[in-house]
Order: C-alpha cells, then sequence, then structure tokens
C-alpha cells in the first residue's frame, strides 16, 4: 500500500548502515530534481514507522526539507524487514569487501531461519512442510543473486568470508587498506585467536607504513617558481607535439591575439 507519511513520523532502524554522504549528496540533486521516483519502504512500530529500505532516500528528502515522503507500507515481520535492508544495502555499490561479507553472512543466516529446508544436510524430500505445500525454496545463493543481481559465485564467496572471518576482526579492518577480498580470504583460513593477532600485526604494519609515506612527503623541498615554470613548459610542449597542424594555427593565431591584446594596453598606459 502506497502512503504519505509525515517524515518526523518515520525512524531508522538501529542497525542500519551509517549513512554514505556522497549517496546523499547524489540524491538530493536528483530528487530535488525530478522528485523522489521509488518511494521507501516503512512498517508499522511502536506507534511510528520504521524504514526497512530507504534510508538514504529519506535522509535525502530531510536535506531538502521535505514534510512528507510517498512510501511503501508493508507488515513486514522482524526477519523479512532485516532482511529488506540487507537486500538494499547489497544493491549498493559503494559496500567494502567486509561490509559485504557481513551483509552476506547475516542474510544467510536470516534465510535458512525462513526456509530451514535450503540449509545444507537437509534432506529437502523428507523436510516438514505444512499440509498442502508442495512449493520448494530456492537455495540460498540462487535467491540472493536474484535479489541482489551479483552471480552465485559472488555470493557465495561473500557468505563464506563474511562466516569465516570473526566480527571482532571485520570491525578491525573495515574502511582500512586491509578491506580487500584478498585479505579477508587470507584470514579466513586462520583460527579466531590467529585472525587477531594477524589483523592487529598487519594493520600495525600498515599505520607504519603510513607515517612512513607522510615523514617522506613532508621532507620532500617545495619545488621553486622556476622548477614549477619547467615542468609546465615540458607539459606544453608535449601537448604541442602530439597536436595536427590546424591544432596548432589555431592555437599559435591565440597567441598572437594574446600578445597583441597585451602590446595594445601597454601603449594605453
Amino acid at each position: 500500500m502506497f502512503q504519505s507519511i509525515p517524515i518526523d513520523q518515520i525512524d531508522r532502524r538501529a542497525d542500519a548502515r551509517a549513512l554514505n554522504e556522497a549517496s546523499v549528496a547524489s540524491l538530493c540533486d536528483s530528487i530535488g530534481s525530478v522528485g523522489l521516483i521509488n518511494p521507501i519502504r516503512v512498517r508499522e512500530k511502536n506507534g511510528r514507522w520504521e524504514v526497512t529500505a530507504g534510508s538514504h532516500r529519506l535522509a535525502a528528502c530531510e536535506r531538502l526539507g521535505l514534510v512528507e515522503i510517498e512510501c511503501i507500507v508493508v507488515s513486514d515481520d522482524d526477519l523479512h524487514a532485516e532482511l529488506s535492508m540487507i537486500d538494499e544495502n547489497l544493491c549498493r555499490n559503494e559496500l567494502s569487501p567486509a561490509e559485504r561479507a557481513v551483509q552476506t553472512a547475516r542474510r544467510k543466516v536470516i534465510y535458512e531461519e525462513l526456509h530451514p529446508e535450503t540449509k545444507h544436510g537437509v534432506n529437502q524430500h523428507t523436510s516438514s512442510r505444512q499440509l498442502g505445500d508442495s512449493s520448494e525454496s530456492d537455495r540460498f545463493t540462487t535467491e540472493t543473486a536474484a535479489a541482489t543481481c551479483k552471480s552465485e559465485r559472488a555470493v557465495q564467496r561473500d557468505a563464506e568470508r563474511g562466516t569465516k572471518v570473526i566480527a571482532e576482526v571485520i570491525d578491525m579492518i573495515t574502511g582500512t587498506r586491509l578491506d580487500t577480498g584478498t585479505y579477508l580470504d587470507k584470514l579466513k583460513r586462520l583460527k579466531p585467536n590467529e585472525q587477531v593477532v594477524a589483523a592487529r600485526r598487519d594493520l600495525a604494519q600498515e599505520r607504519a607504513r603510513e607515517r612512513d609515506r607522510a615523514s617522506i612527503v613532508a621532507r620532500k623541498p617545495a619545488l621553486s617558481d622556476d622548477d614549477v615554470a619547467d615542468r609546465q613548459y615540458d607539459a606544453l610542449m608535449v601537448l604541442w607535439n602530439k597536436s595536427g597542424e590546424l591544432a596548432r594555427r589555431k592555437f599559435f593565431g591565440e597567441i598572437l591575439s594574446l600578445m597583441s591584446l597585451t602590446t595594445g594596453e601597454r601603449a594605453s598606459a
């Protein structure tokens, strides 16, 4: 059901991802120009409304000063509400490898709780179902790939990383130079205590490298005006040598015009 709801009556989930400011700014431009194309998804909770999908769109509308926002009102339970939020996160491109791993692993837990017959090792032909229900749910990777527009291999890889790398280590490396798929694959092969030791050691090494880089930049002498001019001249000559005859003539004509104008200004002074 579609419904316009006052923005001040809508709350974000406590476990919602932090807002990505670049995404909110982009949405502000889009919504300010053409309006809100895709309504946010909300459910009623404790006499108010809770966003299950569309936190960034809500933030953009707030910053634009809008009073109401178009919503799709659903009656999701807690698991389905969290699933909607995760699916929206996984469809976004700015998630880091560590963030994507956590979201995918959590989605797997929810999906298997909602569809226990899809768990690995369960005999789907003999698992209990409601009387008269002959449907069979897709396995987790198939359903998640369809919901997030990713390949099944990518879904399987992310779920494995999020399951095998412990939460403490994920928190440590998220947003750092170690937040890469390659590093997560390295960690997942280690025991939990070994993961902590490795992450702390490697983060310390990264911080040391960063200090060294900053020190080198600080010690690097500033270029003199002559050095700057020489570099600019070299760049101009590279462009000149790459240019065709017509471009050179037009450029040379512009230079002559500027020189004539400068000469005229000096004469009048």
